[in-house]
């Protein structure tokens, strides 16, 4: 029988309603017969007898052959928003809301490819119906979240209305918005303005994140500087609206960056650059954001005024290299624009790197014991050159006593440690000197430690309330007294001439100890409320129960009152460190989050109730990844005795990313065991 042949018996069955005969007979015939005419057949019988999923299934085989045909991604649309009525999205808005986004993405690509009238009128027709029911689960989403409404910023209604038209003036109407599912701050969506004759290549853009008034400097005027939005171009090839890394990145990127003024308290300018940390898919090495005036558009598309007479700056946001981000930190925006003037604003994840090879410039220490011991020499100072070193170290020891230093200073320098804190080695200048060069660089320090650095010893902001180098010279007034203190034998240098002994040091730690206290609260709120976000993120996925202590001192009281609540409910309180941002499968990640454990609030750790013994409770909630434990690791055993002494016991550690996550539970033998189960969505992601 011929194909022909075939078709016109598949018109008669379907004429009588015999879908089943049609399907039956598709299967049956071998590969060779099944080109993109027959399984089109199939499609069509399978949504015709409710199968939206087997005719998903279909679609996505012929995906590489046909994503450039507007019929195939009309099909996909209908698939799937058949699906979103099937009985499974009934009692799951967020399941329903999923697929219907993607039914409409699937029906605006093919939109965007010259279809002929009939057809783009049957696929107006089916957007309509979509928005109609997106706006119904909005609807019902607004109803439910209306008592927790103070908690998130959000534009007047007037305002939304005045970004939307600004956004369809200036870029373009947008048929497709990624609406926000979990709104904790603000409501962040993504408009998507599919490629035209003018401007061929997506246009990306967030709605939400100026309803937030961002911390900017006191000397710019707020209702000019204080909200914005995001943009980002991609290519008109893109596959917007795919859930995989390669091609979901650019969304991820514009929500973390809409939110990184909430979580930061910081503000979001032109020429501000991000750091990624890590390139932002594996297809792709660009691992960093510049920001700047949005290009390709008219006057007046980089500024939006409010009904109030704020105004909301657009912003395009350009992905770069990591040797572009150091150049542009090592001298400025315009520079780095200058290099990259051949350089499309459409994101290009290929393109070459225009700062290939480059190095960065060292960056300037916090301190310096050069420059003090410099003007030992220039004012001819009757004083060793070591004196320079003197407040220095007294910072550091400080630290070092306090827990404030990286994990890495533990490991180089354990001797140093031991003795600091034994009260063996109270003077480490030498130490400074020959291992850090005498520099005091943020490095040296732990995460807590490098951001007290940064208030105590603000070099640009002198005149702040706390001031390290302020509070030196103010205890060398004290213990010379004013007039010595002012005297020509000095030479405006007293601060050097204060003898280096343990009265000193106790001296200064109250200074120290005081900017601290001011510091720290403040802190360790900001802390806690990321620590809670992202245990609560793992409760859900878990159904586990648990509470984050919110001082690192308090955690073994904590532990030792669970147990005594559980004891005789045949629960299981689990002691459990909770890393979002290393890979869950590097085991030298899993050594350093060990580290980092051991220093205040580097990690999230909460006492979570697990209801039952932890290993059945690892193994139903995991796949274990294999049969043994992780191989034996002394240094590895050394951190398990450390925490042991420290909580009460040793701790499990959940690690996680998106994709997948790492349980890793203690043994009796000071080992672990590695569980495998799905990805979490932690507190740093919004959808």
């Amino acid at each position: 029988m011929t194909k022909k042949q075939l078709i016109k018996l598949f018109e008669s069955w379907r004429e009588d309603g015999e879908h089943e005969k049609i399907i039956n007979t598709i299967l049956a015939l071998p590969d060779s017969a099944l080109d993109d005419d027959i399984l089109d057949w199939l499609v069509e019988e399978y949504i015709d007898t409710d199968e939206y999923k087997k005719a998903i299934a279909v679609l996505e085989s012929q995906r590489p052959r046909l994503e450039n045909d507007y019929k195939w991604h009309f099909r996909m649309g209908l698939a799937l928003y058949r699906a979103s009525e099937d009985e499974e999205c009934e009692d799951d808005d967020s399941l329903r809301r999923n697929i219907l986004e993607r039914a409409r993405v699937a029906l605006a690509r093919g939109m965007n490819m010259n279809p002929p009238e009939a057809t783009l009128e049957t696929a107006d027709k089916y957007m309509e119906r979509i928005e109609e029911e997106l706006d119904e689960l909005r609807d019902d989403e607004d109803d439910e979240d209306e008592g927790n409404g103070d908690d998130i910023e959000l534009y007047e209604e007037e305002e939304l209305d005045a970004i939307e038209e600004h956004i369809k003036e200036y870029y373009g109407d947008f048929p497709t918005v990624f609406h926000e599912i979990s709104s904790p701050d603000i409501h962040c969506d993504i408009c998507i303005v599919p490629p035209n004759d003018e401007r061929n290549y997506y246009t990306l853009l967030t709605m939400g994140m100026g309803a937030h008034l961002m911390d900017i400097p006191k000397e710019l005027p707020v209702e000019e500087n204080a909200r914005a939005e995001l943009l980002i171009c991609l290519p008109p090839d893109w596959k917007v609206g795919e859930n995989s890394e390669e091609w979901f990145w650019p969304i991820s990127l514009l929500k973390n960056l809409a939110r990184l003024p909430i979580n930061c308290e910081t503000w979001l300018g032109w020429g501000h650059s991000v750091d990624h940390q890590q390139p932002f898919a594996d297809s792709t090495e660009l691992s960093g954001s510049l920001l700047i005036y949005p290009e390709n558009v008219e006057d007046g598309a980089e500024a939006c005024v409010l009904p109030n007479g704020d105004t909301v700056n657009f912003f395009e946001v350009i992905p770069i290299y990591r040797e572009e981000m150091d150049f542009k930190i090592d001298n400025d925006t315009k520079s780095l624009l200058e290099r990259m003037s051949n350089v499309s604003h459409i994101v290009d994840i290929n393109r070459p790197n225009t700062l290939e090879g480059y190095s960065p410039q060292k960056r300037a220490p916090i301190d310096s014991a050069r420059d003090h011991s410099k003007k030992i020499v220039e004012k001819k100072l009757p004083l060793d050159l070591i004196n320079g070193c003197n407040h220095i170290a007294i910072f550091m020891r400080w630290c070092i006593e306090h827990d404030l230093v990286a994990p890495e200073f533990h490991r180089d320098c354990p001797d140093v440690i031991e003795g600091v804190k034994s009260g063996e080695k109270t003077d480490i200048r030498d130490f400074i000197l020959n291992f850090f060069g005498g520099d005091l660089e943020i490095y040296q320090l732990s995460f807590v430690g490098a951001g007290f650095a940064h208030y105590y010893y603000n070099w640009d902001n002198n005149n702040a309330p706390r001031f390290y180098p302020a509070d030196v010279d103010d205890y060398a007034e004290h213990y010379f007294g004013t007039e010595r203190y002012n005297c020509e034998e000095f030479a405006d240098e007293a601060y050097m001439f204060v003898p280096f002994d343990e009265e000193y040091y106790k001296g200064m730690s109250r200074y120290i100890e005081r900017a601290f206290q001011e510091f720290f609260p403040g802190f360790a709120e900001y802390q806690h409320k990321c620590s809670v976000e992202t245990f609560e993120a793992v409760s859900k996925a878990l159904g586990i129960k648990g509470s984050v202590p919110l001082r690192f001192d308090n955690i073994k009281q904590d532990y030792d009152n669970a147990v005594k609540d559980a004891n005789g409910k045949k629960h299981s309180p689990l002691l459990m460190i909770i890393d979002g941002s290393c890979s869950p499968t590097v085991q030298e990640d899993f050594t350093e989050v060990l580290e980092d454990a051991l220093n205040p609030f580097l990690e999230t750790i909460v006492i979570a109730d697990i209801g039952s013994g932890a290993m059945d409770w690892a193994g139903e909630n995991f796949d274990r990844a294999s049969p043994a434990p992780l191989p034996e690791d002394k240094y590895i055993s050394g951190l398990s005795l450390k925490m042991k002494a420290r909580f009460g016991t040793v701790p499990a550690v959940l690690m996680f990313n998106s994709e997948q996550s790492s349980l890793f539970m203690p043994t009796e033998d000071g080992r672990f065991v590695r569980f495998v189960g799905k990805g979490i969505a932690g507190a740093e992601e919004d959808d």
